[in-house]
């Protein structure tokens, strides 16, 4: 459904500056937007991505697992997580090594309200892409929010 704005417009006289007390309805269609999870994130960069992950909680830390059915290789699918959290990759995980079957990506971030997250998702590559996903902050609730919006 389209979101539409409506406003009340009167003219004005130049030579007076007074307004014309009948005014007309406007009508603007607005155009769709989209919100992702990427937009409520920023990238932090983490030099030493193990450390960050061993300093933070344990125990809120959430995990799932997915089959990504249209993703066809590991490359598709690092690209493709790093575009959807909107997050740093750290230690180069960017990048995949050709050959391979197995990748773990590692990725950093700021959420909105200044919770900083990470995420460890180990991706595997046999026909189709099947991945584990991980995710630590300080909030569990982030953390579910993190690995259950894929």
């Amino acid at each position: 459904k389209a979101v539409v704005s409506t406003q009340s417009t009167g003219d004005c006289d130049p030579a007076t500056g007074e307004a014309d007390p009948v005014g007309y309805d406007d009508e603007y269609v607005l155009e769709d937007l989209e919100i992702g999870l990427n937009s409520l994130f920023q990238k932090v960069f983490k030099t030493n991505f193990a450390a960050a992950w061993d300093e933070l909680d344990a125990d809120s830390q959430a995990d799932e697992t997915y089959t990504l059915t249209t993703v066809k290789s590991l490359e598709g699918a690092v690209e493709q997580l790093i575009s959807f959290f909107g997050m740093q990759p750290c230690e180069r995980t960017e990048r995949t090594t050709e050959g391979k079957s197995s990748h773990i990506l590692l990725l950093a971030g700021q959420y909105k309200d200044g919770v900083e997250c990470l995420i460890k998702t180990k991706i595997v590559y046999d026909g189709a892409v099947n991945m584990k996903v991980s995710a630590r902050s300080a909030d569990p609730s982030l953390n579910e929010l993190l690995v259950s919006s894929i």
